[in-house]
């Protein structure tokens, strides 16, 4: 599906991300977990781009979450250019990184950076369809100033019966958050405490890839990983 949709609302998360929602004409069924594909409208001839939806299927609108990037022509544009009012060519939706509640019983997250916009709407999806899902959520930033939607999952912990969350800081110390890297150590822990889970990661190559293969070191089978690499 192909529509031009406008932007109703932006929201600026951290210092280098903003969510656009966005609303169209019809609306658009997707699973938890897909992405879209947006053009921008102006003069300038402007390449596609995909972006995960950060918003749940439940609600009648969309939600993409944009953190510029330093080389990133479009990100730069969304983070500094847009206005209320101006439509975007939105198609879609696309993608297999997809939650399945009706086979995904117990789910561990691993996101970093702007990584965190589809499992912002695996918890939406959960929260509004009021699901018995079982969910480890692990974010991983620089510093806490970079932690997108910080409130917000903080509040997902609190709605969602059994959430584990655990919010790691690698280049800072902080008092309620774990230092360090996402490391053997730590997905060994993560594994043995979660025998059965469905494993989905997103966010750098860098990260996504080192954590899939600790997965896979740690006994985790191919089968049970999903991930979507970001920038």
């Amino acid at each position: 599906m192909q529509q031009l949709m406008k932007i109703d609302k932006i929201t600026r998360e951290t210092h280098d991300t903003v969510t656009l929602t966005l609303k169209g004409r019809q609306k658009m069924d997707f699973r938890p977990g897909q992405f879209i594909m947006i053009e921008l409208q102006g003069k300038e001839k402007t390449p596609k781009r995909a972006y995960s939806l950060s918003s749940s299927p439940t609600k009648d609108f969309l939600e993409i979450t944009v953190k510029e990037m330093p080389n990133g022509w479009i990100s730069k544009i969304v983070n500094n250019g847009m206005k209320i009012g101006e439509e975007i060519s939105v198609t879609g939706p696309y993608g297999n990184f997809v939650f399945d509640p009706e086979q995904m019983k117990e789910i561990v997250l691993l996101a970093a950076g702007s990584g965190i916009a589809p499992f912002r709407c695996f918890c939406q999806y959960i929260i509004d369809k009021k699901l018995p899902t079982k969910v480890t959520f692990v974010y991983s930033n620089k510093a806490e100033r970079d932690i997108i939607f910080k409130g917000q999952i903080r509040d997902f912990a609190k709605k969602i019966k059994g959430l584990e969350l655990i919010l790691t800081l690698t280049r800072e110390e902080k008092k309620g958050f774990r230092h360090g890297r996402i490391d053997d150590a730590f997905v060994k822990g993560i594994v043995s405490k979660n025998v059965g889970a469905n494993y989905f990661i997103c966010g750098p190559p860098e990260m996504v890839n080192a954590t899939k293969g600790l997965l896979q070191a740690n006994g985790v089978q191919k089968e049970c990983i999903k991930a979507e690499v970001y920038g």
